[in-house]
């Protein structure tokens, strides 16, 4: 067999020492061969380097039945809150779809939202609705809090995953880069006059991005005089109790957050933004108007994953990628009334 050839299924018959039409049938997973017979043909397979094409598998699905072939047009966005409409909130998520869409309908595709949590929805049956409509390619929105695995059977799938929240398969994915976004914020603030910049964060807002947020912080904080660094707030209890007693005890000059509850928390203490303390949000919307801080660039984000699908079905790739691949979009600084340019501030009082 040539470096590049693909074994057929006689050779995988031939190696596993039983029929074509059992090999064919183990791939598709047919309830008329055992399990282990399944199991032995799929590692045999696996081991000689076959690799579906589901665009033959879904052609002698329509002939079977007697449809019209359709090249795939339809893409799914996938979302998998525990509510079909949980994932509908200003701000990131939103603009992850719009971006994901606008790039699939410039690209001559059509992008459906599919809800993974439906009642009564395994996903076995989520996949075979997809495979009956000829949707290949899958769009995976952040998971809920905490993340998780996808059961999908994704042999017969082009995906990307918008965000680290999947976390098994390791699949493409498309993220804002945190690392450098949070480290372009605290530039910003630098510039601006702050010193003692603070991080307040649930730890789980800073796993959900590998601890990108806490990562680039610390590293910042390492080149800085210890009398200017404030210790991150990582809270997995109440973040506003937890928030008031971090504020107390270590009074930053500024705070990078993702909470709106820091507002309403600094006004019950007193603290006015941002004459006392400047506040700076590390997810400022794009029509956000009331924060300073960092836009993610969320609908790129969206248009990036959409990009990868879309790769992904114009050379025919699909299940687990052997070697997985993470586009990372920057995020640009907002300029907000929760932030004052400290330096001349003092500049105006020495005079």
């Amino acid at each position: 067999m040539e470096p590049d050839q693909q074994p057929t299924m006689q050779q995988i018959a031939d190696v596993v020492g039983c029929s074509r039409m059992a090999v064919s049938l183990a791939l598709r997973n047919s309830p008329k061969i055992s399990p282990a017979t399944i199991a032995r043909i799929r590692k045999a397979a696996d081991e000689m380097g076959y690799r579906p094409n589901p665009m033959v598998s879904a052609l002698m699905t329509q002939l079977r039945h007697g449809r019209t072939v359709k090249r795939p047009t339809t893409l799914a966005y996938v979302t998998a809150y525990p509510t079909e409409d949980g994932w509908r909130q200003p701000g990131l998520f939103t603009e992850f779809h719009s971006g994901a869409k606008k790039r699939a309908e410039a690209l001559g595709y059509t992008l459906e939202e599919h809800w993974l949590r439906r009642p009564g929805l395994s996903e076995k049956r989520f996949c075979d609705v997809l495979f009956a409509r000829n949707i290949l390619g899958l769009v995976i929105a952040p998971l809920p809090s905490g993340g998780g695995t996808l059961a999908l059977d994704w042999s017969h799938l082009a995906a990307a995953a918008i965000g680290y929240s999947v976390t098994s398969p390791n699949i493409h994915r498309a993220s804002n880069d945190q690392y450098s976004t949070i480290r372009l914020a605290i530039a910003e603030l630098t510039r601006l006059g702050y010193r003692r910049i603070g991080l307040a964060l649930t730890r789980d807002g800073d796993e959900r991005v590998k601890r990108n947020w806490s990562a680039g912080m610390l590293v910042e904080q390492s080149a800085v005089p210890a009398a200017q660094r404030v210790p991150p707030l990582l809270t997995d209890g109440r973040f506003d109790e937890a928030f008031a007693a971090w504020f107390r005890k270590h009074r930053p000059d500024v705070i990078l957050t993702q909470s709106w509850q820091c507002t309403r928390v600094l006004k019950e203490l007193g603290v006015r933004v941002p004459l006392d303390v400047g506040l700076a949000n590390l997810g400022v919307s794009a029509d956000e108007a009331q924060w300073a801080g960092m836009n993610q660039n969320a609908e790129l984000v969206g248009a990036a994953a959409l990009d990868l699908v879309d790769a992904q079905l114009r050379r025919n790739e699909f299940g687990i990628p052997m070697q997985q691949k993470t586009v990372v979009i920057p995020g640009h600084w907002v300029a907000g009334p929760t932030v004052r340019d400290v330096t001349q501030a003092a500049h105006r009082r020495k005079k």
